[in-house]
């Protein structure tokens, strides 16, 4: 089990350009305070992993600090600093799965017959792509046959980049769900 503990706390702490007693503000509130914020990101991550990776995370910006005597409330801003971490954390895990390869085909080699399905997949899939918005499929097809980036696709579109992550979303669902229900429907 991944395991923040107080001797590698104490070398980040040693090692790092703070005065005597800022290190022991930062050392007393790891004492002080670590099991709760390591349950506190447990709950909000779901994952004994990530709230270590987090609180790790959340002491190293607090030794990054100017001045961290100057924050008179230490503890609430060490919890701030781990729940924007976590919320940042959760929102790059659901981008990765919204983001996940759309896969329609097989990578094997296929037969004659699985050839001829495989045809008519494509042919499902560009009429799919064809019944989107036109700005929708044109993000889908700069991403997913010219291979552009969503920072690229929102340059020579002239959109957000946001924009831009929401048609291919939009877009991938669309042609997910109507293969699914073109594939149920020929069962």
């Amino acid at each position: 089990m991944h395991k923040f503990n107080l001797e590698a706390m104490k070398q980040q702490v040693k090692h790092s350009d703070l005065s005597a007693h800022q290190r022991a503000l930062i050392s007393d509130l790891f004492n002080q305070h670590n099991d709760t914020l390591l349950r506190f990101l447990r709950t909000r991550l779901q994952s004994d992993s990530d709230a270590h990776e987090v609180a790790q995370e959340a002491y190293v910006k607090l030794l990054d600090l100017d001045k961290p005597g100057a924050i008179s409330y230490l503890r609430s801003y060490l919890f701030k600093v781990a729940s924007n971490l976590a919320i940042d954390r959760l929102r790059a895990k659901q981008t990765a799965v919204k983001y996940q390869p759309l896969l329609f085909f097989d990578e094997e080699s296929p037969s004659a017959e699985q050839e001829a399905l495989v045809n008519e997949r494509v042919q499902l899939v560009s009429s799919f792509i064809s019944e989107l918005p036109p700005k929708c499929r044109k993000a889908f097809l700069l991403s997913r046959y010219h291979g552009l980036s969503s920072k690229q696709i929102s340059n020579v579109m002239r959109i957000s980049d946001r924009m831009v992550r929401k048609y291919l979303v939009r877009a991938t669902e669309h042609c997910k769900m109507r293969l699914q229900k073109a594939l149920e429907s020929s069962e």
